[in-house]
């Protein structure tokens, strides 16, 4: 059953977000300001996982070879 077309915006949104991250990730590493990518490149990251368990909480299935994220 495909995702309702909120859940996809928001999903779409979500998305832009995680871009906009990266690109203040890459401008933060150019200017040298080497602890404030990490917290952005932190962000990005949560982003990805909150947006990969949603979807997949919304019905996608893992990627073939997936494995949960070590605590290390």
């Amino acid at each position: 059953m495909p995702a309702p077309d909120d859940q996809l915006t928001k999903w779409a949104e979500s998305c832009l977000h995680a871009n906009h991250l990266n690109t203040l990730v890459q401008r933060e590493i150019a200017a040298g300001n080497l602890e404030r990518a990490r917290e952005l490149s932190e962000r990005a990251r949560n982003q990805a996982w909150r947006l990969f368990d949603e979807m997949i909480a919304a019905g996608g299935k893992k990627p073939e070879g997936y494995a949960e994220p070590s605590e290390d």
